[in-house]
């Protein structure tokens, strides 16, 4: 968050600079205006002194950080038509009143509307990654341009509207001696959730780059603030990248809900971005939709998915990951080292290496510390250690969890009755199951 003046010393020495000027030589004034405070406002064309119209609204331009006013949506004094008039025919606006020329030219299309799109409606503040509601909107007018300074989220606004600011305060400051600050997000870190007045129409061409930024976790937190179609909307309006990464951090109640009314094919993409015991752990309650889903992905993938759908939600084989990296014991050293890079964007454990012979029967591990030890030539044969600690498809998580507490692995090889190798169960993945489990 950050106080409303901020923008005004920069807007003047911006305007300076431009201009070759020093910073406080005569400028234009510029006065700093609450949507309020103007809605209502009369609007009288120059030549008349009676007004025509009040204020109803300002529409707005994205085509900046800072949006500028485009248009106005006035309620006229005879008939109930609201009419629009371009912002270019504004000549002066102030609290008191807006003057006007006559114009024939036709308002432009605004990209939201003050009004209708963000009073009292929420909004995605980028820089706090959250959903806030806004009370009011701070206006900058200057040069005869109106520009999006500001929302306001804190109490101060609401009781401006609501014609209290003065005695609340006054109040406040004689019991307590304090005084209600306020609260405000600058415009440049909001998206208006509904522009144009299309209900739960969020505006994301300009949102997808910024979302990237925001570390998963927070995006859930959006995620789950939302109202149904506007998460959908914000859900949609990912990368497959950063969806996959969401969906990974909300809860199951909403991965099931975003999952079930995306598109197949893109919620497909989705999936294949993520963990394999991941996308499973998703698609597991969706019923025929999963098989949809699954019909849509990649052979890889939806064959590791399949596997993993194919044993219980509670045992190791509902959780493993079958990406990982295998070798032979007449392996080199340096033929591994040179592999792993290859494979660091496919496979979830890449610090221990499962030895393997040619039926894939598991011969021995070996860690990422040793094979950086070893001579570059050396065979893996002198280097593996053969003292296995495995667990079965069918091992319930629970006595996984005992392994892992018991020798300190991070990561567990699941091999069948035949001792062969089916994939890796990784600390982390058995952690957040059974934390799963307790909150169900």
């Amino acid at each position: 968050m950050e106080k409303s003046q901020t923008i005004i010393p920069n807007l003047i020495a911006g305007r300076a600079q431009n201009k070759g000027i020093p910073a406080d030589s005569a400028l234009p004034a510029v006065v700093f205006y609450n949507l309020s405070d103007l809605l209502g406002c009369p609007i009288r064309y120059e030549d008349e002194a009676r007004p025509f119209a009040r204020l109803y609204d300002i529409g707005g331009s994205t085509a900046t950080a800072y949006p500028l006013a485009i248009a106005l949506e006035l309620t006229p004094r005879k008939g109930r038509l609201h009419t629009f008039v371009p912002w270019n025919a504004v000549l002066s606006m102030t609290v008191t009143e807006t003057v006007v020329r006559r114009i024939t030219e036709p308002a432009p299309t605004a990209d939201f509307w003050a009004r209708r799109d963000v009073l009292d409606d929420q909004v995605v503040d980028v820089s706090g990654a959250q959903v806030v509601r806004v009370n009011d909107v701070h206006l900058i007018y200057s040069d005869n341009k109106l520009i999006f300074g500001h929302v306001e989220i804190g109490l101060r606004g609401i009781l401006r509207r609501l014609r209290f600011e003065k005695t609340v305060n006054f109040l406040t400051q004689w019991l307590f001696d304090y005084t209600i600050k306020d609260s405000f997000v600058t415009w440049r870190h909001i998206q208006v959730m509904s522009p144009g007045g299309v209900p739960g129409g969020l505006r994301v061409d300009k949102l997808s780059d910024r979302l990237a930024d925001i570390h998963p976790a927070e995006l859930a937190d959006i995620l789950e603030q939302l109202g149904v179609k506007d998460r959908q909307a914000l859900f949609n309006s990912m990368t497959v990248e950063t969806a996959a990464d969401a969906l990974e951090e909300v809860t199951p109640e909403y991965q099931r809900t975003l999952v079930s009314h995306g598109e197949p094919g893109r919620v497909a993409d989705i999936l294949e971005e993520m963990p394999a015991d991941e996308a499973a752990e998703v698609l597991r309650d969706l019923g025929p939709d999963a098989q949809n889903i699954i019909s849509r992905m990649e052979g890889d993938a939806a064959s590791e998915v399949k596997t993993l759908l194919s044993h219980k939600e509670e045992s190791a084989g509902g959780v493993m990951d079958s990406n990982c990296i295998e070798a032979q014991l007449g392996d080199t050293v340096a033929s591994i080292l040179e592999r792993i890079p290859k494979l660091t964007e496919t496979v979830e454990v890449y610090n221990l290496i499962y030895i393997v012979d040619e039926n894939r029967v598991l011969k021995g591990v070996l860690s990422l510390r040793e094979l950086f030890r070893a001579s570059p030539m050396a065979p893996l044969e002198g280097l593996v250690s053969h003292e296995l600690i495995t667990v079965h498809p069918e091992t319930r998580l629970k006595d996984v969890a005992r392994e892992f507490a018991k020798y300190g692995f991070q990561a567990v090889p699941v091999v069948n009755d035949d001792g062969v190798l089916q994939g890796v169960v990784r600390y982390d993945s058995v952690l957040s199951h059974l934390a799963d489990f307790l909150n169900d």
